[in-house]
């Protein structure tokens, strides 16, 4: 049996699907929305800032959910199967179902609490 992408490791294969998924909304979205999603794209397969790529997809559903919410759907869910958060009390699942939730400000408020959290690439 031949493997579908054998250049891909499979601890990356997350990261293209996740790219994959945003470029599908290229058909169906304004032309005004493609450089917040070719920031994505390119975040979601080359960055490491996990905080930073969490942000441009939140500002991207922001933009774009109300008339694509099952991609965003798709993307979230990959998101939180492979990224955790390292926080007491808080499911990185159950903040992303927030409709405006801001990462950066909500971890601005847990540093506030003496809470610190932060996004760490894979699930413990």
């Amino acid at each position: 049996m031949s493997n579908c992408c054998p250049s891909i490791e499979p601890a990356r294969f997350w990261r293209v699907s996740a790219a994959k998924v945003v470029e599908e909304l290229f058909r169906t979205t304004p032309e005004a929305a493609w450089d917040d999603l070719l920031d994505l794209r390119g975040l979601l397969i080359h960055g490491t800032d996990w905080e930073e790529v969490l942000e441009c997809f939140l500002g991207c559903r922001r933009k774009l959910e109300e008339d694509h919410y099952l991609p965003f759907y798709r993307l979230r869910k990959i998101l939180a199967s492979h990224l955790q958060l390292e926080h007491d009390g808080a499911s990185l699942e159950t903040l992303l179902r927030q409709r405006d939730f801001s990462f950066r400000k909500w971890q601005r408020n847990a540093l506030r609490k003496g809470k610190p959290a932060r996004i760490l690439e894979g699930v413990a």
